[in-house]
């Protein structure tokens, strides 16, 4: 019987896949999300063993009771650096177990030849941009409701307007995404600058988690186990622009990626960011 698993698109491999069935004799069979309501539906209808979530879908899940307990000693896991563990969502770990994370960025257009781009949250209501938000509804809207809550809100009505007088172009289309996905699409197009605004972000942590209504236990530590190797790991998060979580996954990255500063940014960087708060947002996943 192979396992069944419910991952972010792109975030298992197929040499992955084919690893373990060499290794252990059985299958891993995976489907794929790409925006965190269709994975919770798709968690809610009880048909997986093991699933690979952001920590806000951490959040929802547990409240709805729908994790089962990691079943496994941690200390069995790859170390993992501390910053990654015992976050808002699962401050024991209990329920899930990091493997990579990224942080929300800008894409700047570069056929616009300009050298000056918006450096703060607070710019992106200039009216002489246009955001483009991810696809995934949900945290498009976490996205507006978080920059909304902090330095958004500070830019004046009156200071709009005479940027708009001022300047009849049509205005610029900026991304807003996670670093992951805008340097994976830069991969294909090349067409974005990709940077950190100044003064912080907000993290996304990747980890693997068991719906409760899982059964196979012993095959699901197994899996666990592999997974959560360094050479499986490394595997997941070069292919998919993320930050490692573990030192022995980061120096089996490659060196172009360990140097990234939009993937490994400076500590006091890091320590100024944050998580989405699902506990005191005004939008859920129902």
């Amino acid at each position: 019987m192979n396992l069944q698993l419910l991952v972010p698109e792109g975030h298992l491999l197929e040499s992955s896949l084919l690893d373990y069935q060499k290794a252990f004799g059985n299958q891993l069979s995976p489907s794929f999300y790409t925006d965190e309501t269709s994975a919770f539906e798709e968690i809610q209808k009880e048909k997986f063993d093991l699933v690979a979530i952001p920590d806000r879908l951490v959040y929802t899940l547990q409240k709805q009771n729908l994790l089962a307990p990691l079943p496994i000693d941690q200390k069995l896991l790859p170390r993992v650096d501390h910053k990654f563990l015992y976050h808002y969502y699962d401050q024991s770990n209990h329920y899930c177990w990091p493997y990579g994370w990224t942080l929300l960025g800008i894409g700047f257009p570069k056929a616009t030849g300009s050298k000056v781009y918006p450096t703060h949250w607070s710019e992106l209501h200039n009216p002489l941009y246009t955001i483009d938000y991810p696809q995934d509804s949900f945290l498009k809207g976490l996205i507006i409701q978080s920059i909304d809550k902090t330095s958004l809100g500070k830019t004046s009505n009156l200071g709009q307007k005479l940027v708009a007088q001022n300047n009849p172009t049509p205005p610029l289309h900026i991304r807003i995404d996670t670093i992951s996905e805008l340097l994976k699409t830069n991969e294909k197009e090349k067409k974005w600058t990709v940077y950190l605004p100044k003064e912080y972000s907000w993290i996304t942590i990747f980890h693997w988690a068991i719906p409760r209504s899982a059964a196979n236990m012993d095959r699901i530590k197994e899996s666990l186990l592999f997974l959560c190797s360094p050479q499986e790991q490394a595997a997941i998060v070069s292919t998919n622009w993320l930050g490692a979580v573990s030192p022995d996954t980061y120096t089996m990255t490659p060196e172009y990626q360990r140097q990234s500063s939009l993937l490994y940014p400076p500590e006091t960087y890091l320590n100024q960011c944050r998580f989405f708060r699902m506990d005191i947002m005004s939008i859920e996943i129902e």
